[in-house]
């Protein structure tokens, strides 16, 4: 058994799978801890100063892109099911069940020692529905802070997405 974990299938599928995992069933079973929420951005902020770093960014997208596929099918399952986590409307439901089926298909994608670029798009792609049916929300809220940061993240998020596929289109076919 100890040969299959030094595999690239358990260092890039599995293991960020089984982290992910853990990861979204800590975040439900402490969202409500008080010191826990009010630290959680920073928290996030910490976590995320790794993707500046070239060793470990793609380990960190791809668990970031199984945390994000499994949080948001659980919440759109735990609202279809009536559960106290669930609480999406009914738009985000199944917004967020396409979006965390984008989310995992791009985890899965990313699961290789070198992935090709679009599951990073797919991700990108995913992240800028999120973020423009944020925005939506917020403005019905009339948070227009929030209105202003949805509109960049969307649109930082889309036009990478873009900007990876227009590359992959007009770079020159390589062979397999």
């Amino acid at each position: 058994m100890t040969p299959w974990f030094k595999t690239d299938a358990w260092r890039f599928r599995w293991l960020p799978l089984l982290t992910a995992a853990a990861g979204v069933a800590a975040v439900f079973l402490l969202q409500d801890v008080p010191m826990l929420r009010r630290h959680a951005l920073l928290l996030a902020l910490l976590t995320g100063l790794g993707f500046f770093l070239p060793a470990v960014r793609h380990r960190l997208l791809i668990l970031f892109s199984y945390g994000l596929g499994l949080y948001f099918i659980a919440k759109s399952i735990g609202t279809w099911l009536g559960l106290s986590w669930g609480g999406l409307g009914i738009v985000e439901q199944f917004l967020w069940l396409l979006l965390g089926v984008l989310c995992l298909v791009s985890a899965l994608g990313m699961g290789r020692r070198r992935p090709p670029e679009w599951p990073v798009a797919l991700l990108m792609t995913a992240l800028g529905i999120y973020f423009a049916n944020f925005t939506y929300v917020q403005y019905a809220e009339n948070n227009w802070l929030q209105v202003i940061a949805g509109i960049g993240l969307a649109g930082a998020a889309f036009w990478h997405a873009a900007a990876v596929w227009v590359e992959a289109e007009t770079s020159p076919q390589q062979g397999s």
